[in-house]
């Protein structure tokens, strides 16, 4: 069930009865009864008329129309229609089937909307999902429900946290993964049935491979963006904030209002070997082919110079994502990192002739294959997977990596590290290794690529702030510069 929020409910209200009439528009509110106190005060309203001098009712139309552009596609025009914004006219220009959506009359936008739903779907780029609907069912339901998925992204619109100065970019990556919550839990030991055990710590942190993945490129000069749906709550913003502050894009992000953040509980031992336990809310929380299909994702695609893919998401959105690298007339370099393991991997086989490094645990690999305890070593194991068409395997463990491919065989170690293990350093290492790739271009050196990645890896090991721990082209630098002068006699 959605958290009830006041906020939230306040507004949705102050829309539902602005919507009558001619809309939302500057004279109307100067003019109206209606008690807009609750518009006036929200953050992003009050922002804009600090950073811009404008007046109350100008920042009120002004958010509420940025808040109406970034909506899904239907929303967008339900809310444009309802509170007669002019949205789809700044996008498409003057049209006589968009001029009908922003009559002086209610009943008439709503006709207008529903007689041309399927034309003004195409005006935006998109086929749409679900059939026109009746005046009767926007009046009813429809309006309401999507009046309240703008007042929910008005509401929590919160005060932008200014990142650290950004460092030059090498390259462009797009990520397909998830962002969650980590619930992350230290302890010597797990509790046997019926059990209790005392953890060592417990603490909250932003979590998700797919933004592990993003935040480890964006330290290291990438201009990252990362593909994923998020809930609505609390600690969906919370995360927002920390993308923000990371100088991620929020872009790719789809939000899913009044429903709860995906969650992750991380067990870790004190030697960085982790389990986990996740809840994807994948009901409520998910991208659509709509989503997928937006022209700011298509852009993203064609501009990236590489494409980072985790098996969190649905086998839909992993196919997807492949496919579409694929298909770039530039292709980019395609990484797939084999962790969670999933079910159904024969899903995938077609497509990994488009990847150009396959990342995981050795169990992980193992886990891609139809009979995962056939292969007898360690080679066999990369041999039915480069016969699949992958470019190179790397299998990344006690930080050290061994890669097999048609032109590269090494096992490389890694640093001296006190741990056997730590969450989140293969994200460290997969964004390395296609930070160095990218940055050296076509006189790439896979093994110069490879040990960098390795000095990532071995970088900042924690066992609980993952995220936080993602290193800096700094910090690598050293590593690989202490690791190197150990070497030497």
């Amino acid at each position: 069930m959605a958290r009830y929020d006041a906020t939230v409910e306040g507004v949705r209200s102050v829309f539902l009865k602005l919507r009558t009439r001619s809309g939302l528009t500057v004279e109307r509110l100067d003019a109206t009864e209606v008690d807009v106190r609750l518009l006036a005060e929200l953050p992003a309203v009050r922002r804009r008329v600090r950073e811009t001098g404008a007046s109350e009712g100008e920042a009120i139309v002004d958010v509420v129309t940025a808040a109406v552009a970034a909506l899904d596609p239907a929303d967008l025009l339900i809310a444009d229609a309802a509170l007669a914004l002019g949205v789809l006219r700044a996008r498409v220009g003057e049209r006589p089937e968009v001029e009908r959506l922003y009559a002086d009359d209610l009943g008439e936008r709503r006709r207008a909307l529903a007689d041309g739903w399927d034309a003004l779907h195409a005006l935006v780029g998109v086929s749409s999902e679900y059939p026109p609907p009746t005046v009767r069912s926007l009046r009813g339901s429809i309006e309401t429900r999507t009046l309240g998925v703008l007042a929910e992204r008005c509401a929590h619109d919160v005060e932008p946290v200014v990142a650290e100065p950004a460092v030059d970019t090498v390259g462009s990556v797009v990520v397909v993964g998830s962002a969650v919550t980590d619930h992350v839990v230290v302890s010597d030991e797990l509790p046997d049935v019926g059990e209790a055990v005392q953890a060592q710590s417990f603490d909250v942190h932003p979590g998700g491979k797919g933004l592990l993945l993003a935040v480890a490129g964006r330290r290291l000069g990438l201009d990252a963006k990362l593909v994923t749906a998020i809930g609505g709550d609390s600690q969906a913003q919370d995360l927002l904030e920390f993308m923000r502050k990371e100088g991620l894009s929020t872009a790719l992000v789809k939000e899913t209002p009044g429903v709860a953040n995906p969650r992750a509980l991380v067990l870790v031992s004190q030697t960085g070997e982790t389990r986990y336990l996740g809840w994807m809310n994948k009901d409520d929380v998910s991208l659509s082919r709509e989503d997928l299909r937006a022209p700011r994702v298509r852009d993203a695609m064609a501009e990236a110079d590489a494409v980072l893919v985790t098996l969190e998401p649905p086998m839909d959105t992993i196919k997807w994502a492949l496919s579409s690298a694929a298909a770039q007339p530039r292709k980019p370099l395609v990484l797939l990192q084999a962790s969670p393991p999933r079910g159904a991997p024969q899903q995938l086989y077609r497509l990994l002739r488009g990847v150009d490094y396959l990342v995981g645990r050795e169990g992980e690999l193992r886990r891609l294959l139809s009979d995962p305890d056939s292969p007898q070593s360690l080679d066999d194991l990369a041999r039915s997977l480069l016969a699949l068409g992958v470019g190179a395997v790397c299998v990344v463990e006690n930080f050290g990596c061994s890669i097999r491919s048609s032109v590269i065989s090494r096992d490389i170690e890694g640093p001296p590290v006190p741990l056997d293990d730590a969450p989140g350093v293969r994200e460290a290492f997969s964004a390395a290794l296609i930070q160095k790739l990218i940055q050296e271009g076509a006189g790439r050196s896979r093994e110069e690529a490879l040990h960098w990645a390795i000095a990532a890896m071995a970088t900042n090991p924690t066992l609980d702030e993952i995220a936080d721990s993602m290193p800096g082209l700094e910090e690598v630098e050293r590593t690989l510069e202490t690791d190197q002068s150990l070497e030497t006699p």
